[in-house]
């Protein structure tokens, strides 16, 4: 009785750790950069948004409904050439209504326009990030694409 309950013991053992693959190596990007292929002419600085089609647009475009917030261009493309989106934190332009202010750090904010934020969800604008931090002069630090 005893070897029979070792048995079915080192059974279970051995099935639990069937899917156990023991250490390796992981493989790591750091993950700020994200290539795309231009669905449109995008410009260097603005917001970029993957379409549903995987292909990059200006956020607020009206060329694509749908799609994610990744990054901001790094430099302008024509529509079929690749770019590049960087991810991480960026400084730009405050909305003139819907302003960002200290008390909306950690807020989500949303695209006004290619370059400008709220924390206001207006019609057609994306989600882009959270808020860093509001500087003195009113522009807005906003983590995008993370």
């Amino acid at each position: 009785m005893k070897m029979n309950k070792l048995i079915i013991m080192a059974a279970v053992a051995a099935i639990s750790l069937a899917g156990f693959a023991g250490e390796h190596d992981t493989p790591q990007t750091n993950g700020d950069y994200v290539q795309l292929v231009a669905g449109e002419k995008v410009f260097a600085g603005n917001i970029a948004l993957v379409g549903t089609n995987g292909l990059a647009y200006a956020a607020n475009t009206t060329a694509v409904v749908g799609g994610t917030v990744c990054g901001v261009f790094q430099y302008s493309a024509a529509p079929g050439e690749k770019v590049l989106a960087k991810r991480g934190g960026f400084i730009l332009e405050n909305a003139t209504s819907g302003t960002v202010e200290k008390k909306d750090i950690g807020a989500t904010v949303y695209s006004v326009s290619a370059n400008a934020w709220t924390v206001t969800k207006t019609s057609g604008g994306k989600a882009v990030g959270k808020v860093a931090d509001v500087r003195e002069d009113g522009s807005v630090v906003v983590i995008v694409g993370k």
